[in-house]
């Protein structure tokens, strides 16, 4: 017997994607405010690490997602330190099988520079600093903890492109169900 009282609710899919620091934040949270709609099936919680190594960024996310059921976690890491994982880091892992580990190597603002199609850029073959400097003539430093320094260098269209040919940001993309 049908009742007019009857609320159905859609349950979304949530996700946690943590960066490694500020800059991460800022760049993922661009990506998620053009690409993420409250009308859609899916919330998207960015966050950012405090910093140190790569397993420590892992370690935030596994204490971010104790607090609440994610239905994926995506950790983003620099590939300019090695990601060492002890025992106890594996087992908390293995645990939580929703976590994706991506390294972007070098760094964060390798994949920037590789978007934006800087001239003769390999990020494969350069160091961090390198890719930091290069992209401060982008981006100051200063600025680039704010999401909006992101929008005039990183429109949709431009992100649409590159990600058939970068698979990290295709993989970023994915996580957030575009």
């Amino acid at each position: 017997m049908p009742t007019d009282n009857l609320w159905i609710r859609n349950t979304k899919t949530t996700v946690l994607i943590v960066g490694e620091g500020a800059t991460d934040k800022a760049f993922l949270r661009h990506l998620k405010n053009i690409y993420v709609f409250r009308e859609d099936d899916i919330v998207v919680k960015v966050e950012k690490g405090s910093g140190g190594s790569p397993a420590c960024v892992i370690k935030k996310t596994i204490d971010l997602s104790n607090n609440k059921a994610y239905d994926r976690r995506l950790v983003i890491v620099d590939g300019d330190l090695k990601l060492i994982l002890d025992s106890d880091l594996r087992r908390r892992i293995r645990e939580n099988p929703q976590i994706k580990i991506i390294q972007i190597y070098p760094c964060i603002e390798g994949l920037f520079l590789e978007i934006l199609e800087h001239p003769n850029f390999s990020r494969h073959r350069v160091l961090s600093s390198f890719c930091k400097s290069e992209f401060e003539k982008y981006i100051p430093a200063d600025k680039q903890t704010e999401e909006l320094a992101y929008s005039s260098l990183f429109p949709k269209e431009k992100l649409e492109f590159r990600r058939k040919r970068i698979k990290e940001l295709d993989i970023i993309l994915r996580t957030m169900q575009i």
